[in-house]
C-alpha cells in the first residue's frame, strides 16, 4: 500500500464511521484499495482504535459517568450513569453476539454495485426518517428493551453499504428521538463495538503474521482518529440546530458517484 492508500482508508473509515455515511460500502466498492488480507486486517485494527480514541475523547463525560455508574451499581446505588451503562450494554451485547455468527456471511452478501446502491438507499431512508420523526425523546427516556432494539438495528450494518451510525440514527429519529440524542446514543454504542472489533481483528492478524506497529499503521490510527473527532464534533454541533439533510444528501451523492465509478469500471476494457 502507498501512503495515499493509507490516508484514503483512514479518511473513509474516519468519516464513514463517525457520520451516517458508512465505511464498508465505499471500501467494498474499492476492493483493491487495502491490498492483501494481512494489510487489510492491520489497517482495520489501526482505524478501529483511532476511531475508538476519538469517541472516548469526545464523549469523555458520558464514559466517566458510565464507569462511575458501574461502581455505584455494584454498591447497590444506581444513578443516571449506571442506567446509561446498562442501556449501552443492552444495545451492544445482542449485536455483538449476532455479529459473531453473521459477520462473515453478511460481508459477502452484496458486490460493489449493490453496496453502492445501498449507500444511496441509506441516504434516502435517513432523509425520510429525519423528516417524519418528531422530537420528544432523550437518552434519559430509554428502556432496556428499546436500547436492545436500537442496538439490534446495527446488525444490518454487517452488510456492506449499510451504515451503522446511519441505521441507528434513522431508527431513533423515526421513534421520535431528538437529533442530538439520536447521534449521541448511536456513537456511544459504537465505543464497545469498535473496541471489540479492533481486538478481534488484532487476534485474527496475530494468526496470520507477527504484528508490527509500522509508521503506516501509526499514521492510520492518528489520521482516522483525528478525522473522526472533527467529524463527530461538527455533526453534533450541526444537528443541535439543523436537520440531518446535508448528511443524507452527501450519502446519496457519494453512492451515486461510487455507483457510476463501479459501472464505468465494469463496462471498461478488460
Amino acid at each position: 500500500m502507498t501512503l495515499l492508500d493509507v490516508l484514503l482508508v483512514a479518511l473513509i473509515r474516519g468519516l464513514g464511521e463517525a457520520l451516517p455515511l458508512g465505511a464498508s460500502g465505499p471500501l467494498a466498492a474499492l476492493p483493491g484499495l487495502t491490498g492483501s488480507d494481512s494489510a487489510r486486517a492491520a489497517l482495520s485494527v489501526a482505524t478501529h482504535f483511532g476511531i475508538l480514541l476519538a469517541l472516548l475523547l469526545y464523549f469523555w463525560r458520558d464514559v466517566l459517568a458510565m464507569a462511575l455508574g458501574l461502581w455505584r451499581l455494584a454498591k447497590g446505588k444506581p444513578d443516571a450513569g449506571s442506567r446509561l451503562m446498562l442501556h449501552v450494554a443492552a444495545g451492544t451485547v445482542p449485536t455483538a453476539l449476532a455479529a459473531g455468527f453473521l459477520a462473515v456471511p453478511a460481508a459477502g452478501l452484496v458486490g460493489p454495485l449493490a453496496a453502492a446502491g445501498l449507500i444511496v438507499l441509506g441516504g434516502v431512508v435517513l432523509l425520510g426518517c429525519d423528516r417524519l420523526g418528531v422530537t420528544v425523546h432523550r437518552v434519559e427516556h430509554l428502556s432496556i428493551p428499546l436500547a436492545a432494539g436500537l442496538g439490534l438495528t446495527q446488525v444490518l450494518a454487517l452488510v456492506p453499504g449499510v451504515s451503522r451510525t446511519g441505521i441507528t440514527i434513522s431508527a431513533a429519529r423515526l421513534l421520535g428521538w431528538e437529533r442530538v440524542e439520536a447521534a449521541r446514543f448511536s456513537l456511544l454504542l459504537a465505543i464497545p463495538l469498535h473496541l471489540g472489533a479492533g481486538l478481534f481483528d488484532l487476534w485474527r492478524l496475530t494468526r496470520q503474521a507477527q504484528p508490527i506497529l509500522s509508521s503506516d499503521l501509526q499514521l492510520a490510527t492518528v489520521a482516522s482518529g483525528g478525522i473522526a473527532l472533527v467529524a463527530v464534533a461538527a455533526m453534533m454541533a450541526w444537528v443541535g440546530r439543523h436537520s440531518y439533510a446535508p448528511f443524507a444528501l452527501a450519502r446519496i451523492a457519494l453512492g451515486v458517484v461510487i455507483l457510476a465509478a463501479v459501472a464505468w469500471t465494469s463496462l471498461g476494457p478488460a
